[in-house]
């Protein structure tokens, strides 16, 4: 009995495909969402150092970072090394079609390291002890535990927070002796970071121009092209990544890249919050959350994006349609900052305008200024040909006498 294997999975059907394209045409998703609205993001760390759970919807991933001395690369001999593994082996229906298990995780594996490793987000040369002999090497395993589309953001955010909430141990070199503390010794020490890229996913459809946040399973394999970029906390651009068949201009990404770094930057204020209720959490010695199971089945401890932000608040009171970049202070979780683009939440489920995210062009804002200005100069000519004719009238009777003279 042959049977192909990519039907198991949702959305690789053609009235699956046909069913969500005529749904986003009509500004219409399955799960109620709108168009620029995200699922909650939960966080949940673990006993050990490193050890995050997240959770996007129905989307489960975990990430493990470990640390051990080696020596360096040949190239690099002052910079520690930084290794990014990703395991798809939690999702049944991808273990039978082998094809697409590994293309999805070297997809997945490319775009972390693009996002870690060529943006340079870690401080590599800290993780050296002694150049050209010890270094440190971190090593981050990510482990997909159920698939529900848009791993490359769970992937991403449970990756920056395991680095983030990892402590390594102090090592002292002296006289050629390598001697590496415990944690009863002397304090582990955290990662050095330059930046903290976080990525955001778009899909784009053919039947509809208003691209699609946060996509699930189903939308993300009935798109014809998506969109990854990553941002860190200064809002640079860390890494871009689209591909597919729907044409995408220039106003569709620069549109995406406006929101993204906007949502970024807030998910990044969500991992240090968490971060800093968890070190709160250790401090009081209430941590009862160990093993893979504790992680994703433990309610106590999980820190929601939605309610620890407090964005559920702010849109019953100011009556906001959901799924907004609302830019919130460090400070406050309850005040949000003013946005960028109020026009664009406004306009959450109607067609794209780009008058507002788009940035002025230069002819644009020259034309009007030489359209007014040359009926001026017409004007002055005008008048000057007409005082002329005038001053000619007078001098005619002279001329005239010249001329018979």
């Amino acid at each position: 009995m042959f049977m192909n294997s990519n039907l198991f999975e949702p959305g690789k059907s053609k009235p699956e495909r046909s069913f969500v394209q005529l749904a986003v045409k009509q500004n219409q998703r399955l799960d109620g969402r709108r168009s620029n609205e995200s699922r909650d993001v939960e966080l949940t760390f673990g006993t050990d150092w490193g050890s995050v759970a997240v959770s996007m919807g129905d989307t489960k991933v975990m990430a493990q970072v470990t640390c051990e001395m080696g020596p360096p690369a040949l190239s690099r001999p002052n910079e520690g090394k930084l290794h990014l593994n990703v395991l798809l082996g939690g999702v049944a229906f991808l273990d039978e079609a082998y094809s697409t298990h590994d293309q999805r995780s070297l997809k997945l594996n490319s775009l972390l390291e693009r996002t870690f490793r060529s943006s340079k987000s870690i401080d590599l040369e800290s993780l050296c002890v002694a150049a050209e002999k010890h270094v440190w090497c971190i090593r981050v395993n990510v482990n997909v535990i159920n698939h529900d589309g848009n791993l490359y953001d769970a992937s991403s955010i449970a990756t920056l927070a395991a680095l983030m909430h990892f402590r390594r141990p102090d090592v002292s070199y002296k006289d050629g002796e390598l001697c590496i503390f415990k944690q009863n010794e002397r304090e582990f020490m955290p990662l050095l970071f330059h930046h903290y890229p976080v990525s955001v996913t778009y899909c784009v459809y053919k039947s509809s121009g208003q691209p699609i946040l946060d996509p699930t399973l189903l939308e993300e394999n009935a798109a014809d092209s998506v969109i990854v970029l990553s941002f860190n906390s200064y809002q640079e651009l860390c890494s871009l990544t689209a591909g597919g068949t729907a044409p995408t201009n220039a106003p569709t990404v620069m549109q995406c890249a406006r929101n993204a770094a906007a949502r970024c930057k807030s998910l990044l204020d969500f991992v240090r919050k968490a971060l800093a209720l968890d070190e709160e959490c250790r401090s009081q010695g209430d941590r009862s959350v160990d093993g893979l199971v504790g992680l994703i089945l433990n309610t106590e401890h999980k820190l929601s994006y939605n309610k620890l932000m407090g964005i559920q608040k702010q849109r019953q009171q100011q009556q906001l349609p959901p799924g907004e970049n609302i830019e919130l202070d460090n400070e406050s979780s309850e005040t949000p900052v003013a946005n960028e683009e109020p026009s664009s939440e406004e306009g959450a489920g109607a067609p794209m305008d780009t008058s507002d995210w788009l940035p002025p062009d230069e002819d644009s804002q020259e034309l009007p200024m030489r359209s007014e200005a040359s009926p001026s100069k017409a004007g002055k000519h005008k008048t000057n040909k007409k005082t002329r004719p005038r001053k000619q009238n007078h001098s005619d009777s002279e001329e005239e006498a010249r001329q018979y003279i």
